[in-house]
């Protein structure tokens, strides 16, 4: 198996694995909100709005960057001998990685929806989040950390 074929292979996976981060769910928390008190209000839901939330999964778009150069530098190497040889590996692999960095932002794009909700004191938030799906005028839990992290429950 030849070095391309390799590192193809490798590219490949990686950007595959990219994908299996989990979706923004109101069921999952961040191990630091575990055991930290949260404050809790209700409200109605009021609106619902398909959003699709873009990468914010940057191991994966490093990871993306440097599979995308590394296929790029090896294709490029095959372009030619000497001082052009040079140029094309860095054009490959410069091409390479910001090709593979648009993949690994694409490939970590979901689907999601921004939630409208009319709080019981009157006010009105926006809440982006895939999971659990609300019908209108639903009452719901809307937690909230220090943080400053919003998630809304049945």
């Amino acid at each position: 198996m030849t070095d391309f074929a390799k590192a193809s292979g490798a590219a490949l996976t990686a950007l595959a694995l990219m994908g299996c981060n989990p979706p923004n769910s109101g069921n999952m928390v961040n191990a630091n909100q575990a055991q930290v008190a949260q404050s809790v209000s209700f409200g109605q839901i009021t609106g619902a709005q398909p959003v699709q939330v873009q990468g914010g999964n940057a191991p994966a778009e490093v990871v993306g960057t440097l599979a995308g150069g590394l296929v790029g530098g090896l294709l490029g190497n095959e372009v030619g001998k000497g001082r052009g040889q040079d140029i094309a590996t860095v054009a490959g692999a410069t091409a390479g990685a910001a090709a593979g960095n648009r993949v690994a932002g694409a490939a970590t794009t979901v689907q999601s929806t921004q939630w409208s909700v009319l709080l019981d004191d009157g006010r009105t938030i926006a809440v982006i989040q895939a999971e659990p799906v609300f019908s209108m005028g639903q009452r719901v839990q809307v937690i909230q950390s220090a943080d400053g992290t919003t998630r809304l429950l049945p």
